[in-house]
């Protein structure tokens, strides 16, 4: 059984990058990419996105590993320009098509078009969810994407050791890199690293702690802590030793491992001894939730600012920005630049805001290992997740809004139809 994935929520028609719920073949590429790859015509933020990351892409594949600054491929620094993708079409749950066999035709197509969308943006990494097996082959046919592979912790359970809690996620750690490497069958997936967990939240972190107060430390067979750490440390510690340990007796292989953090919980939780830093990273969470932060050294905004402070105090590895994006909700009251606040921005100032934050994290004070678009971000393929625990008395956030829900998205094609409903499971 999956680790239980509370607050997902899945558009009925998406419409993101240009994709849309038709099967009518679209316009050429107005850019030059395969005529295939856009159901509908580009919007402006896709646009510029490929204008700044027109760099040659280099075929996929090779060994990750962790410099001072940067992810290394085969000893060269490779600048992540990553997407975040959840595969989704109407009535098709990404939880359950994670693990579906006999996907239709149309649902294949859509993964089909939406990597192919994906390349021709200039990215050459996907961020990946829960994701069918042929999501991974579709990748494999492109040619030239790599992979970070989230594999997903609850973060509202009440105790992370729970005996029953561990076995349930190693079990789906187990089945995430079964089925990786099934796709490849050859070998050689073109993984840059798995996330061990994404946003654990305030109250599991806090609970598991006070549940146990003798863990302090972890020893396995690849990692190896020191004393200090807390239980909520220590439990990701071990999950990222299992991943190391069992993709190595199974496949001979190992890869990078680290954990994604974001602002809530910078304080609470650190992982020093995974391979590097991985922090979510939304321009408008910092004024409500650090409102202390220091504007950027190049930029002058906050995001830039707080990307700065993470940096400083994870001198001397890689940090990378593993989602990132604006919120488009309709009914929050327009902010616009430099922090475009919880929603009301215009189709240009997506385009603006969206470039702005590449351009923080390319000029940040130390070089950043590169970043990676989610939700409202250069690409929210799919990107099924409503952020979890916003709440108004916590952020201030205006009521209405919906930064990381899937009614509140940006969206790179021509939209159609009406507002897209929320699914809930709990």
């Amino acid at each position: 059984m999956l680790p239980n994935r509370r607050f997902l929520t899945v558009p009925i028609c998406l419409a993101s990058l240009g994709v849309g719920c038709t099967e009518a073949v679209g316009p050429e590429d107005p850019g030059g990419g395969p005529p295939s790859a856009f159901l509908t015509q580009p919007r402006q933020a896709y646009l510029a996105i490929r204008q700044r990351w027109d760099d040659p892409l280099e075929p996929a594949g090779g060994t990750f590993t962790a410099g001072r600054d940067q992810l290394l491929k085969d000893g060269r620094p490779f600048e992540v320009r990553g997407v975040v993708y959840v595969p989704g079409y109407p009535g098709h749950l990404p939880w359950d098509t994670e693990v579906a066999w006999g996907l239709p035709e149309k649902l294949l197509n859509s993964i089909d078009r939406d990597m192919a969308q994906i390349a021709a943006m200039g990215a050459n990494t996907v961020r990946l969810w829960g994701a069918p097996r042929y999501a991974y082959e579709a990748i494999a046919a492109v040619g030239t994407l790599h992979v970070i592979q989230t594999l997903w912790i609850d973060t509202e359970v009440a105790d992370l050791h729970d005996p029953g809690f561990k076995e349930a996620t190693r079990a789906y750690i187990r089945s995430v890199i079964d089925r990786i490497h099934t796709a490849f069958p050859g070998g050689g997936a073109p993984v840059v690293a798995f996330l061990v967990g994404n946003e654990l939240s305030e109250e599991t972190i806090l609970s598991t702690n006070a549940s146990h107060p003798d863990l302090d430390r972890y020893e396995g067979s690849h990692v190896r802590t020191g004393p200090g750490l807390n239980a909520s440390e220590v439990f990701l510690a071990e999950m990222a030793d299992y991943v190391k340990q069992y993709e190595e007796e199974q496949y001979g292989v190992t890869h990078l491992v680290s954990y994604a953090n974001q602002i809530r919980t910078a304080d609470l939780i650190d992982t020093p001894f995974l391979d590097f830093r991985s922090h979510n990273v939304y321009p408008y969470d910092i004024p409500y939730l650090r409102p202390g932060t220091s504007t950027g050294s190049a930029s002058g905004t906050f995001m830039q600012g707080w990307m700065e402070e993470l940096k400083n105090r994870y001198s001397g590895v890689p940090l990378l920005v593993t989602e990132t994006g604006l919120s488009v909700s309709p009914n929050a009251p327009h902010v616009g630049p430099p922090n475009y606040g919880y929603g009301g921005n215009t189709e240009s100032e997506q385009a603006t805001g969206l470039l702005r934050a590449l351009e923080d994290v390319a000029t940040a004070g130390e070089p950043l290992a590169g970043v990676v678009g989610s939700g409202s971000g250069p690409a929210p393929l799919g990107s099924s997740r409503r952020r979890r625990g916003h709440r108004v008395a916590a952020t201030g956030r205006p009521r209405g809004s919906s930064p990381r829900g899937t009614g509140g998205r940006s969206s790179f094609g021509t939209p159609r139809g009406s507002p897209r409903p929320r699914w809930g499971r709990r």
